[in-house]
């Protein structure tokens, strides 16, 4: 080979190695980059979780936002661990009416406006299992209806006794992350 090739073949070695740490830096995330690439935990329903404060208390809770994942909520489960729970989103702000479909526990529940605002508190207790002759229709007409107010863009759900404890009650501000929330919603 002749010496111009030989440097032509080092330069483009060189370029080559280059371009691949600039590859390599580019893609390498630290601080709250790194955050924003990692997938979200996933709770052992499939859902994913996503991390709220409130009243200083840190939670770990399953997101619903699609009308299945809603409807589902935590029914049927016999136990939900402290400092867990449910955080529904919806995709604009109206009265919103929850039930204790299906549910084997009492909760409490927070209907949130779209700022965070704590629009209503309620603990909802445990109804008596659908009956064996009982119908769909029956069953759920039977069930006793938790309203929200106007405006309810979220709801969440926690352990009963969570909202005495951490005195949540109407008015409190829960600092949430609207955006990342409603990014949830089905497209």
């Amino acid at each position: 080979m002749k010496k111009t090739t030989l440097i032509r073949v080092g330069l483009l070695a060189i370029v080559i190695a280059a371009m691949g740490g600039l590859a390599y830096a580019a893609n390498w995330n630290s601080g709250d980059d790194a955050k924003a690439t990692k997938p979200p935990v996933k709770a052992k329903s499939g859902l994913p979780v996503e991390q709220l404060i409130v009243q200083g208390t840190l939670f770990d809770l399953e997101v619903a936002a699609n009308t299945v994942d809603i409807a589902r909520g935590l029914s049927k489960r016999t136990e939900i661990a402290e400092k867990t729970g449910m955080i529904f989103v919806f995709p604009s702000g109206n009265e919103r009416f929850f039930w204790m479909i299906d549910c084997l526990i009492d909760l409490d529940i927070a209907y949130l406006s779209a700022d965070g605002t704590v629009l209503s508190v309620y603990t909802m207790k445990k109804e008596a299992p659908r009956g064996k002759d009982e119908s769909d229709m029956a069953y759920e007409n039977r069930l006793k209806r938790y309203p929200s107010g106007a405006g309810a863009q979220f709801a969440i759900e926690t352990p009963v006794g969570t909202n005495a404890a951490l005195k949540i009650k109407p008015g409190l501000k829960i600092d949430i992350n609207r955006k990342k929330l409603l990014g949830y919603l089905p497209r």
